[in-house]
């Protein structure tokens, strides 16, 4: 009888220990600002205030839609958006005692410290690894204060090619330390100069983003030819015609061909639409092109064809190609030459005729 009493007691024992341990480990999973005030060196037992609160980060991608089997970099920006959620007084300072004033002055300016987050690191990390590479996970944001917005992150990646298009989940995984407590110990000998001790903790936020993968588009628009290839400066109702041709899969659809050239050009009339430009067809496209007189003659101009359409897959697409026209001289300025020769001409006419009037006066 008396073992089996023995017995109990200890699995009782037992038991409190192991849920008093189990309680512990419960309680260091919490955020800290959930687990109350810290534990001070028994040196600070003046602790005036005890703030709630602390960092929130939110991550924002730049570019939320790319192309399979593309190179490119993903560009992130991480936003602190947290605060100081509560603010309790453990103890006034004594008014007649300057140290003490000041040291509680000092705790107060520095709690609002508390919602910066310091040191952070982005790694982000694709759900399914499979359908990109990230050649870098790890950026640093440096330190965030409230409202603050760090520079933009690059992550170069290569999608793959045989990646389906569609929507893939990447999470931004934040590390940072923040300023979990402050506490300042007043000196009566030296009553500006306190003793500050702090208390940091690290914390992890992991930010879900949605990255598009989109199939480019098989259309391909060229600029195959373009008559005449010069014009002259200063010329007026130029016709200008340029040949495309689609060297795609793709039909293109609602396409329309706008011409954008260099400055001293003047496009007075755009292309109408073209409703469906199947593979290997070409178009012409026409457009009426003023020169004005103050173009750079002697040189090439380059005219931007931007092209608005739509594929079997989606619609609102663009791309562009280039032409090139060589700008003249305009005529008078071409043929300066000719107005001199024939003054000369006119000159050397009228010294003649005058010669040969003295002559018959005589």
């Amino acid at each position: 009888m008396v073992f089996l009493l023995i017995l109990a007691a200890f699995i009782l024992a037992y038991t409190a220990s192991c849920q008093s341990n189990d309680l512990s480990k419960g309680l260091s999973t919490l955020p800290a600002y959930m687990q109350g005030p810290p534990a001070l060196p028994s040196e600070f037992s003046s602790d005036w205030y005890w703030v709630t609160g602390g960092p929130d980060l939110r991550a924002s991608l730049e570019r939320s839609s790319v192309y399979r089997n593309e190179n490119t970099s993903l560009f992130l920006t991480i936003s602190n958006i947290g605060r100081v959620t509560s603010f309790k007084v453990l103890e006034q300072p004594d008014p007649t005692r300057r140290d003490e004033v000041i040291a509680a002055q000092k705790e107060l300016q520095m709690e609002s410290l508390r919602s910066t987050a310091q040191d952070v690191t982005v790694r982000l990390v694709p759900v399914n690894g499979s359908v990109l590479n990230l050649k870098r996970e790890v950026a640093y944001a440096g330190s965030l204060r409230e409202g603050q917005v760090s520079q933009r992150l690059e992550f170069p990646i290569e999608v793959y090619e045989k990646t389906e298009p569609g929507y893939y989940r990447l999470n931004a995984i934040t590390n940072y330390t923040y300023q979990r407590d402050v506490a300042v110990k007043p000196h009566s000998d030296s009553p500006d100069n306190p003793d500050v001790f702090y208390l940091y903790d690290n914390a992890t936020q992991t930010i879900p983003l949605t990255l598009h993968i989109e199939k480019r588009s098989l259309v391909d628009l060229k600029a195959l030819d373009v008559l005449p290839d010069a014009l002259d400066a200063g010329s007026k109702n130029n016709i200008v015609k340029i040949v495309i041709q689609n060297q795609g899969n793709d039909a293109a659809k609602d396409l329309v061909a706008r011409l954008r050239p260099e400055t001293g050009v003047y496009v007075d009339m755009d292309e109408s639409p073209i409703p469906s430009l199947r593979p290997g067809e070409k178009a012409e496209l026409i457009y009426k092109v003023d020169i004005s007189k103050d173009a750079v003659g002697g040189k090439p101009y380059r005219f931007t064809l931007l092209f608005d359409y739509s594929d079997s897959y989606r619609k609102n697409l663009q791309d562009s190609d280039n032409v090139y026209i060589f700008i003249q001289y305009g005529l008078a300025a071409r043929y300066w030459w000719v107005a001199i020769v024939t003054v000369a001409i006119m000159a050397l006419i009228a010294f003649l005729w005058m010669r040969s009037r003295r002559k018959a006066v005589a």
